[in-house]
């Protein structure tokens, strides 16, 4: 290379130092000073030195805006210095003159000054620049619980896909997100992967949106070592985030996230450069717009919560002994498999060196309301922050406590539950059964009520439980005593009582109650489920005027006290199963409030002709169980004299069937009332209910058609102002929707263990959008039951009819059906015979054995609308689409986004043609397919694919038409074990 080639080399690199630091801020100086050397050119070694006097010159100038340490002072001070001496000498003509004696020597000297300044800045710069990660410190190690490590490596394999950005991790307080995170952050694949990690700590004290956000900048600002000198514009805040992370591939980890975040105006920018966000919230609802993918943690196994508990122990001869062991194993087993609870309830116990010290321990822990157990304490105070304090606001807060007055794992009844809360003025809106409705639906998504026996049912967590008995101790306004399940034989001193707004002591041993307790606040008492307890002092309820709510469920109850009568606030009474109980008091006109009775379960042959004195009741729901020659009296005229009656409930046992005519007169006395919503008539063998949907009037019947009719035509104004309804057909104990929680219809019919090709009301199957068919007996199509009765149907769901052979024959019915359900159907050989369904969305197969061909011939071609397709337990199937339809189109089910197929042993293809085009594919699940071999997938035919699903051994076994596929797939996997 000539001198002058050389030179212009060193000048452009000097020139794209220049140009780099002055628009992207950025260091390169680290590998360019070096190339800066002088030549035998004046002009050349002018540009040279001008040039790097010129980017000295643009740190300054940076300097002066970003930083202010006194190091970066000091710098600026001496480049100030520089900078006089340079331009003092650069105007002496001798300086310039290459005739100059020491001409060499002073370029030499002044350019090395540049250089080492240069180099201080960039020194500076360097050991001002965020690290890449900064590692948790004490990360507890995972990777033997593999309940905790899958959720994280899920995490890792969606990082790796292109198209997912962001990434939910979800589950109840304790269980183990933040772990996780941690793990995540330390984890050797993020290090490579991303430029920067951001881990912000979401959840503070803060309420307010402004806030919050402030806080969240001030923690990038500081992970990022941005100087923002005395900006506390949040805007202008943002946008130097924005610019910082605009070119970077970050990976922001966001833990305890409760609301959607609107991250562009914290300053976390839009970008197509592979960064990544992951976050952990307790309430996927909170957050599901700002996720693409979502993670859930379970608890742990039994054997993974055993084997923490002895890590967190460390001293395993502590558990040698064989009593020891077992108090341990049972501590464990009431962690409820929360690491947190594991953690704190393990470190609590370590210290304990004697087995009698473990017995005491296990005492004071199953008490839980001696907070003086040492350790336990915190633990109270970090599940109290999180059932209690942050709840949204003083109702959800005050419902979650009245939880606490249920004997520990008890089953709720929802509708109990809300009645009590209603009772209790803890539903301030004006339609409490919608707001109760979106408490209990809060609660359960906070997981602070769990799923219970039926979808009728809740329950609470006892640690939650505990918790809400903890809170109520120091707050005086609520006031519990909360003794339930605790074996008392005895109930607690009469001097408790006066002081407490509710008392709670269920689930006993209780045989006699207190003369005359003085309760002037006490607005629910629990004394269900203690059997001993036979009769109640004539007094006890003298002194109670603010009862509200009395549960006596349960109990050996003879007679009612006299005083009862004097509960002129009560609202509720609940007599379910008091089998010793055969009527009620002759004089209960006190319970001027009384709005729900519930004496099911009792010995009564009829309905209690006191009731008709209870002018306010709104819920009456009674039984009858006939004994010996005894006949069953309904007293029905009583009905229509209780003008607030909204819903009846009538419970006979022990008897076949009510008479069609005693049926009819309960219906026409019904029919008179204006605020009536609810009718049922539980029989053994049949069901009859009305109630309401919507706000609106809706029928929800099973009953003797004629029955049914009569109804109709008793009440012009019932009739035509049913918008919606529900009817269950012969499903005793089976009242329960079995369509996806997301599918929700307003003429909904569920038909079981029918044996008759007439089906039973016509005219509301012909109006109906939702028909469930279950364990019929004879028909072998569902145009059996006539063509234009189904005309309206959207969603079918049909289970366990053996002899159904076929779907939709040579009759078109089901026009309009969109979600179609075939489960546990032995002779069911095709679904079409004649015209496809061509409005359907939605095909889910289980366990038609006899099924060879999902599609018959032509028919697929119809079906432009499917977006999700299930086939499970299919033994017969081999392909999914035929080949010959493949061949006819291309873009066969052009908009099928999910697609899961599990244990299938003869599926061998998928289809044929790979070439088959996956237009709208998003996720395909295969599970226990093992001669599938072959992915219908090239490198073009499924752009939009995200997620493949699959066992890994399984995987390791396809057979690829290129690497290039098979590398493509590879990184959409989530593969198990």
């Amino acid at each position: 290379m000539n001198p002058i080639t050389a030179v212009s080399t060193v000048v452009s690199a000097a020139a794209a130092v220049v140009q780099a630091v002055s628009q992207a801020k950025t260091v390169f100086w680290g590998s360019h000073l070096s190339k800066l050397v002088l030549t035998d050119n004046a002009e050349d070694n002018a540009r040279i030195i001008n040039d790097a006097f010129a980017v000295l010159l643009s740190h300054v100038k940076d300097s002066n805006k970003m930083e202010s340490s006194e190091t970066c002072k000091e710098w600026i001070s001496q480049v100030k210095d520089f900078a006089a001496e340079y331009d003092k000498r650069s105007k002496e003509s001798s300086f310039w003159s290459p005739s100059s004696s020491d001409y060499i020597e002073q370029r030499r000297n002044m350019l090395e000054k540049i250089k080492k300044l240069m180099q201080k800045k960039y020194e500076m710069m360097v050991d001002s620049s965020p690290e890449r990660v900064v590692k948790s410190s004490r990360v507890p190690d995972i990777s033997r619980f593999r309940t905790l490590q899958e959720p994280l490596e899920q995490t890792l394999v969606l990082l790796e896909h292109d198209k997912i950005k962001s990434i939910c991790i979800h589950g109840t307080v304790g269980i183990g997100k933040t772990t996780i995170m941690r793990n995540l952050n330390n984890h050797e694949q993020v290090a490579k992967k991303f430029d920067i990690v951001i881990w912000l700590k979401v959840s503070k004290e803060e309420s307010e949106e402004n806030l919050s956000r402030e806080h969240l900048q001030q923690d990038i600002v500081q992970r990022l070592k941005l100087n923002i000198g005395d900006t506390s514009n949040a805007r202008e805040v943002a946008k130097k985030i924005s610019m910082e992370l605009e070119h970077k591939r970050y990976l922001l980890l966001l833990d305890d996230v409760k609301d959607c975040l609107d991250l562009s105006e914290i300053g976390i920018p839009e970008s197509n450069n592979c960064s990544k966000i992951v976050l952990t919230t307790r309430v996927l609802d909170d957050c599901s717009e700002m996720v693409d993918r979502e993670i859930k943690v379970k608890c742990l196994s039994r054997v993974e919560a055993w084997q923490m508990f002895q890590d967190v122990l460390r001293q395993t001869e502590l558990i040698e002994d064989k009593k020891t062991k077992q108090i341990a194993e049972q501590l464990c087993k009431d962690c409820g498999g929360l690491p947190l609870v594991i953690e704190k309830v393990a470190n609590t116990f370590k210290w304990k060196a004697k087995d009698d010290l473990w017995v005491d321990g296990l005492n004071s822990w199953r008490g839980w309301v001696k907070r003086e157990c040492q350790g336990i304490r915190e633990l109270y105070e970090l599940l109290k922050q999180f059932c209690y304090d942050n709840l949204d606001d003083d109702q959800c807060k005050n419902c979650f406590l009245y939880g606490a007055l249920y004997p520990e794992d008890t089953d709720i009844n929802k509708n109990d539950l809300l009645e009590c809360w209603e009772a209790n003025n803890l539903l301030f809106d004006g339609n409490s059964a919608t707001n109760g409705n979106s408490i209990l639906d809060y609660l359960h998504k906070l997981s602070i009520l769990e799923e219970g026996k039926s979808m009728d049912h809740v329950k609470m967590d006892k640690f939650i439980r505990q918790v809400a008995v903890y809170v109520t101790e120091d707050y005086p306004e609520h006031r519990h005593l909360v003794k339930a399940s605790k074996a008392l034989k005895q109930s607690p001193d009469v001097k408790f009582w006066g002081e407490m707004n509710r008392i709670s002591l269920g689930d006993n041993k209780l045989d006699q109650l207190p003369d005359s307790p003085d309760c002037p606040t006490l607005s629910t008492l629990f004394l269900q489920k203690n059997l001993c307890l036979e009769r109640i002092p004539d007094l006890f309820f003298k002194n109670m005027k603010k009862l509200g709510v009395l549960d006596l469920s349960h109990t050996g109850l003879i007679l009612l006290p006299p005083s009862i009568s004097s509960l002129d606030s009560l609202k509720i009474l609940y007599l379910v199963d008091c089998k010793n109980l055969r009527n009620l008091p002759s004089d209960i006109d006190g319970l001027k409030q009384l709005e729900t009775l519930d004496i099911r379960g009792n010995a009564f042959n009829n309905i209690p002709l006191q009731i008709e004195k209870l002018s306010c009741l709104r819920r009456l729901r009674v039984s009858f169980t006939k004994s010996g020659n005894e006949s069953v009296h309904l007293n029905y005229d009583i009905i229509s004299k209780l003008p607030k009656l909204e819903e009846l409930i009538i419970d006979v046992n022990s008897v076949e069937e009510l008479p069609n005519e005693m049926v009819d007169n309960i219906i026409k006395e019904v029919a008179t009332l204006q605020q009536f919503k609810s009718l049922k008539i539980c029989l053994s063998k049949k069901v009859a209910v009305v109630l309401e949907v919507k706000s609106s009037r809706s029928l929800h019947i099973c009953s003797p058609e004629t029955a049914f009719a009569l109804y109709l035509t008793t009440n012009s104004s019932w009739r035509d102002a049913i918008s919606a309804f529900e009817f269950y057909i012969g499903c005793q104990n089976s009242e329960v929707s079995q369509f996806p929680k997301f599918l929700k219809y307003d003429k909904y019919i569920k038909y079981c263990n029918g044996a008759s090709s007439s089906f039973p009301f016509p005219e509301a199957l012909a109006k109906a959008d939702a028909l469930e068919l279950v364990n019929h007996k004879d028909i072998k199509q569902l145009s059996d039951f006539g063509v234009a009765s189904m005309n309206m149907v959207q969603g079918c769901l049909i289970e366990r009819c053996d002899a159904i052979e076929t779907i939709v024959g040579d009759s078109a019915v089901l026009p309009k059906v969109e979600h179609l359900f075939l489960k546990n159907l032995p002779k069911l050989e095709s679904i079409w015979k004649g015209p496809g369904l061509t409005k359907l969305t939605t095909l889910v197969l289980i366990s038609c054995q006899m099924l060879v061909k999902i599609f018959p011939a032509g028919v697929i071609q119809q079906l432009h609308e499917v977006q999700y397709l299930k086939i499970d337990k299919c033994q017969k199937i081999e392909e999914i689409i035929a080949e010959s339809d493949a061949v006819r189109n291309l873009n066969v089910l052009p908009k099928l986004k999910e697609l899961i197929l599990l244990d299938m042993p003869k599926l061998r293809s998928v289809c044929a043609i790979e070439s088959l085009e996956w237009g709208s594919l998003e996720k395909i699940e295969i599970l226990k397919c093992p001669i599938l071999l072959k992915l219908p997938f090239n490198k073009d035919n499924a752009a939009k694919l995200e997620t493949i699903e699959a066992e890994q051994e399984w995987w390791e076994k396809l057979q690829w038409q290129n690497d290039e596929v098979k590398e493509r797939l590879q990184k959409l996997c989530t593969l198990s074990s």
